[in-house]
């Protein structure tokens, strides 16, 4: 009797914590409870490959790319390139990306990049940058947010230096003329770096690892991509959860 008490507590915690949301579990693991909020567009595991758990399309590569282990220590659960030039992911659904969203992906960094390269990105170089990109400056190595429509100037929000060979969130919100960076290293402290304002461009598909010269030598994780801004309790959330 008093073991059916225990269970039926221990039951309704959990239901209590995650009051409002929706789990699945990542592939092949039960270990990890995934939050999956309203208005997840798509999500991309990067479990050794570009394909889309929720969303329409897989990704495509422009060159060879390998299975990584993730930030759990779990084989084959992310995905890895060197610095070899010409190869970039391209997830060629993101076009149907407006404001508002929120996109978001893990990312590890082997090496610091002979010039500043980008991690994640919705947009294209010009004037200034029409669209958003978040990437790893050389030679600090920091992880910095960059967004405008290409005519007004760029917004700059710069966040810490990485420590090569770890784990990262990357997120970025837009919404409302305003836009916000976050991260954070796995196992450590969790960054909201700031939010400005600033107009935003768009039309450009979603990429990441991307510039194809000397491209990151590094991994990356659980691409997802929300058509809402995400507080910073949710952006933390999914920072400690296993997207």
């Amino acid at each position: 009797m008093n073991f059916v008490k225990i269970l039926i507590i221990a039951g309704s915690v959990f239901a209590a914590t995650h009051c409002g949301n929706v789990g699945i579990y990542d592939e092949a693991t039960a270990t990890y409870y995934r939050v999956v909020r309203s208005g997840l567009n798509e999500w991309y595991p990067l479990n050794g490959n570009l394909s889309s758990k929720i969303g329409s399309a897989a990704g495509t590569a422009t060159g060879a790319y390998s299975a990584g282990t993730n930030r759990a220590g779990e084989s084959g659960k992310a995905i890895c390139m060197t610095s070899t030039p010409n190869i970039e992911w391209d997830f060629s659904t993101a076009p149907s990306i407006s404001p508002p969203f929120t996109l978001a992906m893990w990312v590890k960094i082997n090496q610091i990049p002979a010039i500043s390269k980008i991690l994640l990105q919705k947009g294209a170089a010009g004037t200034s940058y029409n669209g958003f990109k978040i990437e790893v400056v050389n030679p600090s190595g920091a992880l910095q947010a960059t967004f405008s429509n290409n005519i007004a100037g760029n917004a700059v929000l710069t966040g810490p230096s990485a420590t090569l060979g770890a784990w990262y969130y990357i997120a970025f919100s837009y919404g409302n003329g305003v836009g916000s960076f976050y991260t954070g290293q796995y196992g450590s402290t969790f960054v909201n770096v700031g939010a400005t304002a600033n107009v935003f461009g768009l039309n450009t598909p979603v990429k990441a690892f991307s510039n194809l010269t000397n491209t990151v030598d590094g991994c990356a994780d659980d691409l997802v991509h929300y058509n809402r801004v995400l507080s910073f309790d949710e952006v933390k959330q999914n920072f400690l959860s296993v997207e």
